[in-house]
């Protein structure tokens, strides 16, 4: 059975026949109207089920609206009705206002370039025709230079968000985040500031692109924490939702994409509404931008789509200073721990303390956590013991 399928079944259980269709129909058309939003915003069909579906809420809730609605006194059924229809109706059709993305200025500047002859010379034939084809599909040099520089490309690079865009979605939605007048200065310097009560709170660094303010989506989480007591919700893992209060921020673009799993690795990183127990240092390794191919794989318990942090020392025991953590979202049952072969292959461990024990003996392990992130301010992390755990090769 499909997830909508179940979901429907449970949301309709205590109506009968004709009753029963009715509902599922008008529930259907709202899920498969929320599941191409999500999709038009970048999700992959089984992510835009997961958001539409979580978007409704509790199916056992509508189940006893509509189970009242049905048998509850004639006046009672059409003031219900037409409120769960406006209410499907609202969700279905919610306003959500998409924030611009674009990407730190010195990240254009080192990114769109194209090769030199001397660089094309160092490639393989097969290397020079594939490269020269890439850059043709764009319209030759200049055309991609251009589209890269106005973020019409996926590049490698810091995605941020426009900061007027954001403040008046969070308007719109009735969330008061204080006085920002300063976001509109032209200076790279100018924080977004926080506002408690009429003293200014803790400041966070915006960009100027192109006239424009931009901030980073984890520095914008972080403002909210101190700006607003609304609730902070993601939904979505490809260019997500961020709800705040009423306020419905749809985060990244099909060329500038943000991912869920960076924001709220980015999260715990800052220490922000988490339990992790942290190693020494630690720092962060985003999700890429696009198809990676993963030499090992975590097996871990679950659903997929489910979100994991994964801790490695990998680089520590090489004589870096930091161990690594990455959050992932599980898929076909794994999470990939490494980008490039690890030898000898890690040890999976279960706490911080096993894992600092084997850096200590230059012996490569990785451990990880499954993450609760439904709540922003309060993000859980509960270990995976080891023995859950299964590392596989790629292809597995």
């Amino acid at each position: 059975m499909t997830p909508t399928n179940r979901y429907l079944k449970r949301a309709t259980r205590g109506l009968w026949g004709q009753k029963r269709r009715d509902a599922m129909m008008e529930l259907r058309g709202a899920i498969e109207d929320k599941v191409y939003r999500h999709q038009w915003c970048g999700l992959s069909e089984d992510q835009a089920v997961d958001a539409a579906l979580r978007d409704l809420g509790n199916p056992a809730t509508i189940a006893r609206e509509l189970g009242f609605i049905h048998t509850g006194p004639q006046v009672a059924r059409l003031t219900l009705l037409l409120g769960i229809t406006t209410l499907l109706g609202l969700q279905a059709v919610a306003q959500v206002q998409q924030i611009p993305t674009a990407y730190t200025r010195s990240d254009i500047d080192t990114t769109c370039q194209v090769a030199t002859p001397a660089q094309l010379k160092t490639a393989t034939k097969a290397e020079q025709e594939q490269y020269l084809k890439r850059i043709a599909s764009y319209g030759g040099t200049q055309a991609f230079v251009q589209k890269c520089r106005n973020g019409e490309l996926p590049i490698v690079g810091l995605p941020l968000l426009r900061v007027n865009d954001i403040l008046a979605a969070l308007k719109a939605g009735g969330v008061e985040v204080g006085d920002q007048t300063d976001y509109t200065s032209t200076t790279s310097t100018t924080p977004l500031i926080a506002y408690t009560g009429k003293s200014p709170g803790t400041q966070y660094q915006t960009v100027d692109i192109g006239g424009k303010r931009y901030i980073s989506s984890g520095s914008l989480i972080a403002f909210l924490f101190f700006a607003t007591s609304e609730p902070l919700h993601l939904s979505g893992v490809q260019n997500p939702v961020l709800g705040v209060g009423k306020a419905q921020l749809q985060l990244g673009t099909v060329h500038a994409p943000i991912f869920a799993t960076n924001v709220v690795a980015s999260l715990i990183l800052q220490g922000l509404g988490s339990n992790l127990p942290r190693p020494g240092e630690l720092v962060l390794a985003a999700e890429p931008l696009g198809p990676v191919s993963s030499v090992l794989q975590l097996a871990v318990p679950g659903q997929d789509g489910e979100l994991f942090a994964v801790i490695q020392n990998f680089d520590s025991i090489k004589g870096h200073a930091a161990d690594v953590l990455m959050v992932r979202a599980r898929t076909n049952g794994t999470v990939p721990i490494a980008y490039e072969a690890v030898t000898p292959a890690p040890r999976v461990v279960t706490t911080v303390k096993e894992l600092d024990a084997a850096t200590a003996r230059k012996e490569n392990a990785v451990m990880a956590y499954r993450v609760n992130a439904t709540d922003l301010r309060h993000i859980t992390l509960t270990q995976v013991p080891a023995t859950h755990l299964q590392l596989l090769p790629k292809g597995n």
